[in-house]
């Protein structure tokens, strides 16, 4: 799986040498030195990706990012930071801005690329999506206007065997929004088939694999689409690239800071509506082409599709179509 990626730092060198790493993986590799330079190019091109360095001068990586997620036409481009910066306190103005991960300098290649590969999944649905949708809007079945999605008010399933944390998790969430914690998986895979907008995870729990019950989420056709977040030991190195490759939608350190918890559940949640947003306009879209919109009955499309298919089964031996 490729993917075009821009890669911004106004020290040439920082550049280069990303574009090597990248190159080498066979990505396609843009870059920019310069805050607006980056979002003229990011506009023009649409990337898959951003990696965005956070100290730049003039613009910096928080500014660029929060221009990118303010912007209609490339708020759904991943932007992950790339930082020396190592504090909890960058790290939540990043999540605020609306990034998608961070990586500290100097970069983990294999955290890069487990990064790289799971933000490129999710591109790709959301272009598919996007593409569809423009098409309904050139044909006049979906509206102009677009939805105002916030990433408050959610409904998030919490699925932890360790009491005090869950317990924990859920107090913060319910500032915001509606948390329910089970710590049986096999309760909370029926559950996670109810109208849930989260999931969080606990992938080191004791009595289940939590990597196991994130597998059979992505597995189910009722449930794929549900962004999981999970709590992982960031020690646990090859737990957390399993994670991710397994499509985990983004990845919680212990110990569990509050203001990065409530920020990368609001990102989430945010990104799911706005992905749901998108499947609700298609399958309006679709619904119109087929339905007369004075009677509500089906129109002479859809009759030809459903004639087609009784005449064939007529030919094959199956019931007449007509006495």
């Amino acid at each position: 799986m490729t993917a075009r990626i821009l890669v911004v730092d106004d020290i040439e060198a920082n550049v280069r040498l990303l574009e090597a790493k990248l190159s080498a993986e066979y990505y396609e590799v843009l870059t920019a030195y310069d805050g607006p330079s980056a979002l003229a190019k990011a506009a023009k091109e649409k990337p898959d990706i951003l990696l965005l360095d956070v100290m730049m001068p003039g613009m910096d990586g928080f500014q660029v990012c929060s221009h990118l997620k303010n912007d209609p036409e490339t708020r759904h481009i991943p932007v992950v930071l790339v930082t020396a910066l190592d504090g909890r306190s960058d790290r939540i103005l990043g999540l605020e801005a609306g990034a998608d991960e961070f990586l500290t300098k100097p970069i983990d290649d294999v955290m890069l690329f487990a990064r790289v590969r799971s933000l490129t999944r999710l591109k790709m649905v959301i272009d598919e999506l996007r593409e569809r949708e423009a098409s309904g809007r050139r044909m006049g079945v979906i509206a102009g206007a677009s939805a105002r999605l916030g990433g408050t008010g959610g409904r998030i399933l919490i699925v932890d065997d360790n009491e005090r944390q869950a317990e924990r998790v859920a107090s913060e969430l319910s500032i915001e929004h509606r948390p329910v914690v089970e710590s049986d998986p096999e309760k909370a895979l029926i559950s996670s088939k109810g109208p849930v907008d989260l999931i969080i995870v606990n992938a080191t729990a004791r009595t289940f694999d939590g990597l196991r019950f994130a597998a059979q989420i992505r597995s189910d056709e009722a449930t794929r689409h549900v962004p999981i977040l999970a709590i992982v030991d960031f020690d646990e190195r090859s737990r957390l690239v399993k994670a991710l490759d397994l499509g985990v939608s983004d990845i919680l350190p212990r110990p569990i800071d509050p203001q990065e918890l409530a920020a990368r559940a609001r990102t989430q949640i945010k990104r799911k509506r706005y992905t749901d947003y998108l499947r609700d306009n298609l399958d309006h879209s679709l619904e119109l082409a087929v339905t007369d919109q004075l009677t509500g009955l089906h129109n002479r499309r859809y009759m030809t599709g459903q004639l087609d298919a009784l005449v064939k089964r007529a030919v094959l031996g199956g019931d007449p179509v007509s006495t």
